[in-house]
């Protein structure tokens, strides 16, 4: 009997569930234009594998626990760096005399 009701009561939840979903009225939506793919820049890819690696060859010289990661990651970040742009440094005008 238990069974009966539950599944009674759940028969009963799912079509008081699509009634309410088929009053609904469709909503329209705006379709957004697909974005460009981006393109990645292998010689910085390049730049900051090579980072990688020699930042974790010279981090596994070092007996600290964790060295080999850490230096990956600087090495990583060093590669990036020397690639970049550089935008974060600011050009330096002449001296006035």
């Amino acid at each position: 009997m238990p069974r009966l009701t539950l599944a009674a009561l759940a028969c009963i939840i799912g079509m008081a569930a699509f009634d309410a979903c088929a009053a609904q009225q469709p909503l329209l939506a705006q379709v957004n234009p697909p974005a460009l793919p981006a393109t990645i820049d292998q010689g910085k890819v390049l730049a900051i594998g090579t980072g990688v690696l020699l930042g974790a060859a010279v981090g596994s010289l070092v007996t600290l626990r964790g060295a080999t990661l850490i230096g990956a990651m600087a090495g990583g970040v060093l590669g990036a760096w020397w690639y970049g742009e550089h935008s974060d440094i600011a050009a330096l005008e002449p001296r006035k005399r």
